[in-house]
């Protein structure tokens, strides 16, 4: 928490020097610890903070007292979203370390519908990289749009440290200038879904694949395995299918570092429902089958660890905020107070649900120390 308080320092703060009366590195941080524990909007935040004041004077400057709620909403309105986003980038690759093979996630979530200029209604995109060995967020970029993930992926690989990871995107993302960027500038491995997006490419791929699996004079000419999933009723299993050998594509040169296709097919069964079937196909620079089915499986990390998080426990869609700048300020700051819940074990409460962590956070001050500082510092 001190680290990121003094990072916080450097950000530009958007206020008239002569009536700047609190610090923006504090409103930050009391933002931060109230959505920890549980805060739902910046009314709620200011109250936090009004309610705490004498526990968060022992690590905060609060000068002048604690900010008004319209000063909270204001301050977080003007900030500049962008850079925001570039500096929480800066600190979560401070803050972590992204060994040699570990998967690193990139996909986009819609989080937030603001009017426009134009009176329409725009829904707004936050594209995130998940390292899944950490369970946290690596950094985010926002978009307006969701085909504008193309040129936001890009624009998020650039601020990355991968070198030695596995990158994972979903068919958005299978391009030429994405799968080039990754392999050759940030020296990573790639695993990407690819679908109608490219029709040529994905007929010519799924027609080879299905080919290969009906003859049985090609065996030699692609490896497998399996897994067998169970839980909370549903029982899934998976095939996994390596085709190393693409030197019959023809465009093979256009996509750089492209080793092997995987094929995926799903055998899913609820109770004691019909089972359903899909079949997704993926290309990768990959050679060895264990990695790609790992990197494959492990994209999901993305959904299920983050972004059904903040949609179900801190209630990211239920926000009402109308400003698309406040909106996009405040999902970094819930990304932020997600990472102190994920990145600690709090005593007595390891085993303990997101939700039932920001319950502790919110009653105990020594839970809450734990989570932010790594230690009982104030209590």
């Amino acid at each position: 928490m001190r680290y990121i308080i003094e990072t916080f320092r450097s950000l530009k703060d958007p206020r008239q020097p002569w009536k700047i009366r609190h610090r923006l590195s504090d409103i930050l941080a009391i933002s931060i610890i109230a959505i920890m524990c549980g805060a739902t909007s910046s009314a709620q935040i200011a109250k936090y903070g009004v309610l705490r004041e004498e526990w968060l004077r022992k690590f905060l400057s609060l000068e002048n007292g604690m900010p008004h709620r319209l000063t909270v909403e204001r301050v977080l309105s003007l900030l500049n979203a962008k850079e925001f986003q570039r500096l929480f980038t800066q600190i979560m690759q401070k803050l972590q370390t992204i060994t040699k093979g570990s998967i690193v996630a990139l996909d986009g979530k819609a989080f937030h519908s603001c009017t426009g200029e134009d009176g329409k209604t725009h829904v707004m995109y936050m594209v995130s990289a998940w390292c899944d060995a950490n369970k946290l967020t690596l950094g985010q970029i926002q978009t307006q749009e969701k085909s504008n993930e193309i040129t936001a992926i890009p624009e998020l690989l650039a601020l990355l440290d991968i070198k030695g990871s596995i990158v994972t995107i979903d068919a958005i993302g299978c391009q030429h200038n994405i799968v080039k960027m990754i392999k050759k500038d940030k020296k990573a491995d790639y695993c990407i879904g690819l679908k109608g997006n490219q029709g040529t490419m994905y007929s010519e791929m799924s027609l080879y694949a299905q080919d290969c699996l009906n003859d049985r004079l090609m065996n030699d000419q692609y490896v497998q395995c399996s897994t067998l999933e169970k839980g909370h009723g549903r029982i899934e299993k998976r095939v996994y299918t390596l085709f190393p050998d693409l030197s019959w594509f023809k465009n093979r040169k256009q996509w750089y570092g492209l080793a092997s296709l995987v094929r995926v097919d799903s055998t899913r069964t609820v109770g004691i429902k019909t089972p359903t079937y899909e079949t997704r196909y993926y290309i990768t620079s990959l050679t060895s089958i264990e990695n790609a089915a790992r990197a494959i499986r492990a994209h999901w990390g993305i959904e299920n660890r983050l972004h059904w998080v903040l949609d179900v426990v801190m209630r990211e869609d239920g926000w009402a905020t109308k400003q698309a700048s406040l909106a996009a300020n405040l999902a970094t700051i819930r990304k932020l107070a997600l990472a102190f819940l994920r990145n600690t074990d709090i005593p007595n409460a390891q085993n303990l649900s997101g939700p039932l962590k920001m319950w502790a956070c919110a009653l105990d001050s020594r839970s809450l120390e734990f989570a932010l500082f790594g230690s009982i510092l104030f209590s």
